[in-house]
């Protein structure tokens, strides 16, 4: 019996009329939309039917982090076809793929590092103790799609 394997690629997302620092809300069907479409249209049916098992697992809207789940095989097709994403549902907007890890466990050790580094760039922008604790609270929490 073989085991199916997956792959979780992280990726932000950045509006490109809006500053880094705005929280932004994408719909994860709008984010299946388009990389299916490019899918297909890069690679045909082949492509296409390989992404059967796409899932969108993780969204922050602070940070603009996305974790996509797919299998092992087709994780190439996605990796390759994010930098030609220009749009998320309405809004124009650039995907950069931060990290490709086999395990979640991987994925959310890497996002915690990059929440920490976040974090210290941002702090020093902040001057009330509450406005801190409020940018801490909003950049760690998770929300699901």
């Amino acid at each position: 019996m073989v085991r199916v394997k997956h792959r979780y690629i992280l990726v932000q997302i950045r509006c490109n009329d809006r500053p880094s620092d705005e929280s932004v809300a994408i719909s994860s069907s709008a984010v299946y939309y388009q990389i299916n479409t490019l899918v297909e249209r890069y690679y045909g049916e082949f492509g296409s039917a390989s992404m059967l098992q796409l899932n969108v697992l993780y969204f922050n809207a602070k940070t603009h982090l996305c974790i996509i789940q797919t299998r092992h095989g087709p994780h190439r097709f996605i990796t390759s076809i994010l930098p030609l994403i220009t749009t998320a549902g309405s809004q124009v907007a650039r995907f950069r793929t931060l990290y490709v890890g086999a395990t979640l466990k991987q994925c959310h050790k890497f996002i915690i590092k990059y929440q920490q580094r976040y974090i210290n760039k941002m702090i020093g922008d902040y001057r009330g103790e509450m406005q801190k604790q409020q940018l801490i609270a909003d950049v760690t929490k998770m929300q699901t799609l």
